[in-house]
């Protein structure tokens, strides 16, 4: 069960979202803070949000997919506390 390829990369690739989020998140609170909420804060924050999802995304699918052959629940999604907790960023990111 655990020793399954995709395990390779699918937690890595889900903490690097969360990872890219929270500097992304980081960046918009001391635009805030500072008053400063110009083109300079899109310029470095954009490049974070977008890898963060793009890495998120491939981290859910691959997680799914995983779930989908290896613990035969018949299905893609089943709406647990785990999977809507990578669920949820990735919509706000969206």
């Amino acid at each position: 069960l655990l020793q399954d390829p995709g395990l390779i990369f699918h937690p890595p690739l889900l903490y690097m979202g969360y990872v890219g989020f929270s500097v992304a998140f980081a960046f918009a609170i001391a635009a805030l803070l500072s008053g400063r909420l110009d083109s300079a804060f899109t310029r470095f924050a954009r490049p974070w949000t977008l890898a963060a999802w793009v890495f998120l995304t491939l981290g859910i699918v691959l997680g799914s997919a995983w779930a989908y052959y290896e613990l035969g629940w018949g299905g893609w999604w089943f709406w647990d506390p785990v999977e809507n907790a990578s669920f949820m960023p990735w919509l706000a990111g969206t």
